[in-house]
C-alpha cells in the first residue's frame, strides 16, 4: 500500500523524502504515523524496480530534526537510509548539501495504474484508490467504484443474514451489528455517488452512461 501512497505523490510532483513523509502524512487516514525507517526502504525498493528515480537540477532546504519512531530497528533503517551514500551528496562548488529528490517514472506511471486499477481493495487501499482516481481514466474509475460497490454489498448481505443475537446478554453484540449495516450503507451510498460522477465523466467524454444508480441521475 506505501507503494501505491509514494507514486500517487510523485506523480504530482518530484519531492525529496522528508516531503514525502509529510505529504504521506496528509493522505486520508492511512499514513500518518509513517517513519523513515518505512518510507526509505520503500523508496530503494522501488528505485530499484526502476518506479522511480534521482531527478537531478533539484535543491532542497535543510531538512528540520526528524524525531524518533520509538522503535530501534525503525531508526537503524532511517539512519542507514540517510547515510546512504546517493541520499545526500556534497555540492563542491557552493559547499552546501543536496538531498535526494525522486521523481516517477515512465514504468513507475505503469505500476501507478495497475495499483489503482488492481483486485477488490481494502478499506485503507480503496482510500488511495480515491485520492488518486484523478490519474485514471474515466471508464476505469468506473470499473474501480462499481467493484468496491459489489463488494460492499456482498458484506452486507452476509451481515444481514447473520441470526439476530438472542437474550439480553447479547443486546450489545446486536447492536455492533446495527452499527456494522449502518457504515455499511452509508459506504454504499457515498460509492454510488462516486459510480454516478465517473459515469457523468464518461458521458463528458463521449461514451455511453448506463442508467442512475441510488438515485443519482447522470
Amino acid at each position: 500500500m506505501i507503494d501505491l501512497a509514494i507514486l500517487g505523490l510523485l506523480q504530482d510532483q518530484d519531492l525529496h523524502g522528508y516531503e514525502l513523509k509529510k505529504r504521506l502524512g496528509e493522505l486520508p487516514g492511512a499514513f500518518a504515523g509513517v517513519s523513515f525507517g518505512s518510507l526509505y526502504p520503500a523508496l530503494a525498493r522501488l528505485e530499484r524496480a526502476g518506479a522511480v528515480r534521482e531527478v537531478e537540477g533539484h535543491r532542497a532546504a535543510p531538512a528540520p530534526n526528524v524525531p524518533m519512531t520509538g522503535a530501534l530497528s525503525g531508526e537503524i533503517a532511517a539512519f542507514r537510509a540517510r547515510s546512504h551514500p546517493g541520499r545526500e551528496r556534497d555540492d563542491r562548488v557552493t559547499g552546501r548539501r543536496n538531498r535526494k529528490v525522486y521523481g516517477i517514472t515512465a514504468s513507475g506511471r505503469t505500476r501507478l495504474e495497475t495499483l489503482l486499477v488492481g483486485t477488490t481493495a481494502d478499506d485503507r487501499t480503496f482510500a488511495l484508490q480515491v485520492a488518486f482516481g484523478r490519474h485514471l481514466r474515466p471508464e476505469q474509475r468506473v470499473s474501480v467504484f462499481e467493484r468496491r460497490r459489489s463488494d460492499l454489498a456482498e458484506r452486507l448481505r452476509t451481515l444481514l443474514a447473520q441470526p439476530a443475537a438472542a437474550g439480553r446478554n447479547d443486546q450489545y453484540l446486536q447492536s455492533l451489528r446495527e452499527h456494522d449495516a449502518r457504515v455499511l450503507t452509508n459506504d454504499l451510498a457515498w460509492v454510488d455517488e462516486l459510480v454516478a460522477l465517473a459515469r457523468l465523466e464518461l458521458d463528458d467524454a463521449g461514451q455511453p452512461v448506463p442508467t442512475s444508480i441510488g438515485g443519482i441521475h447522470p
